[in-house]
């Protein structure tokens, strides 16, 4: 039941293994958490020390500092960004070529 190959082995029974323990361990994890938690006032915004009831915390205040010090770079980047799916996967399969080349050639 393993599979011998030039790198290494694999075998189905130690995956299923290591998945049932990272499975028992998340549970463990899960078992330990506070039992008192009860649902409302701990999932209002809480910011620089002060509650702030009724406030929205969006995901771009979280990343603001990347945002802010990256802005060049992004700025370039908003132009390329199209927002069709089309120019998406033609970039996705330009770049694949490239790799699939890069790997033929090097290989």
């Amino acid at each position: 039941m393993t599979l011998f190959t030039g790198y290494g082995f694999w075998n189905p029974l130690l995956w299923l293994a290591g998945a049932a323990g990272v499975t028992l361990l998340g549970l463990l994890f899960w078992s330990r958490g506070r039992r008192d938690y009860r649902r409302g006032e701990g999932e209002l915004p809480f910011l620089s020390g002060e509650s702030v009831p009724g406030a929205h915390v969006g995901g771009g205040h979280l990343y603001w500092g990347f945002v802010e010090g990256l802005r060049p770079y992004v700025e370039r980047l908003r132009g390329a960004h199209t927002g069709l799916v089309n120019d998406y996967v033609g970039w996705l399969v330009v770049i694949l070529a490239v790799v699939f080349l890069i790997v033929l050639v090097g290989g």
